[in-house]
């Protein structure tokens, strides 16, 4: 099960959310997201283009994401375990 570790993992869930239900909160939780300091992906680091298509900017975006919720935003089951086993050697 996912985890909100991180104030941008927070806002990144909610923006997700708004997405999902066309709100117009979309763009305000985005500001919020990217208003907080965040760490860029290291060079290398899998599917790091497709992460950021689909919101995940920095590692704390990443910070208690599991398999379920990155296959939900978009990536394929052995990519989100590719991503998620990067982030555990971080």
């Amino acid at each position: 099960m996912s985890e909100v570790r991180t104030a941008r993992r927070y806002y990144l869930l909610n923006r997700r959310a708004a997405a999902l239900t066309q709100s117009n909160l979309e763009q305000v939780w985005q500001g919020l997201q990217e208003n907080e300091p965040g760490t860029p992906f290291p060079a290398g680091f899998p599917k790091q283009q497709a992460l950021i298509a689909l919101g995940y900017e920095a590692l704390e975006d990443l910070d208690g994401a599991d398999e379920d919720e990155l296959t939900e935003a978009g990536l394929s089951w052995t990519d989100a375990q590719a991503v998620l086993k990067a982030f555990a050697r971080i």
